[in-house]
């Protein structure tokens, strides 16, 4: 398996007959956990300040535990400095993976491939860089299986042939919506 930086690089690796790995992007995550740290100083830092200068005032507790705002600092206090270390560890544990071939893709995590996650390129109808909701908001590559895809899967409900990519690849949406189009077109019609 191999990490190849762009599309026609991955594609060329993909017609020697490796998979190309687009391994979850461990620096984003790094990002987004230095960010929360930081917003949750900051609270920490603000809501010492409120309470000192309180304090200095005679202010009654009472006023502090049904203040909404002081609601609002602990519950992202919380959020930054409990819950987003505890999921950025749990993401980078993981190691979530997507397995790009010539055969299909197929989903990983710790480098063990999830067998009931292979999707062959003639099982895919089409791929599209969308939204997930109406709505403007972030774009997430999706693909759409064939009908009889989905029966022989037992998929059911209005969005059975629906399948999103979640973010935080390497790859960028954009990139890896051009990686998959290109090799949906290149391998479709090679596989039976």
């Amino acid at each position: 398996m191999s990490r190849p930086l762009n599309t026609a690089a991955a594609l060329h690796a993909m017609d020697r007959g490796r998979s190309v790995v687009v391994g979850t992007s461990s620096r984003k995550l790094i990002v987004i956990l230095c960010l929360a740290l930081v917003i949750g100083g900051v609270l920490v830092g603000l809501s010492v300040l409120i309470v000192s200068g309180s304090v200095e005032r005679n202010v009654s507790w009472v006023l502090f535990a049904f203040n909404p705002r002081m609601w609002a600092f602990a519950i992202g206090i919380v959020g930054c400095l409990v819950v987003a270390p505890i999921a950025v560890g749990y993401r980078l544990r993981r190691a979530d993976a997507l397995v790009v071939s010539n055969a299909g893709l197929v989903e990983s995590h710790r480098g063990a491939v999830l067998p009931a996650s292979f999707v062959s390129w003639n099982e895919i109808e089409r791929i599209t860089l969308d939204t997930v909701t109406p709505r403007p908001g972030p774009k997430y590559v999706i693909y759409y299986l064939t009908r009889d895809s989905v029966q022989r899967r037992g998929r059911t409900g209005l969005f059975a042939r629906r399948i999103t990519l979640r973010n935080g690849f390497e790859f960028s949406h954009r990139q890896l919506f051009e990686l998959l189009t290109a090799a949906h077109a290149r391998y479709a019609r090679q596989i039976r």
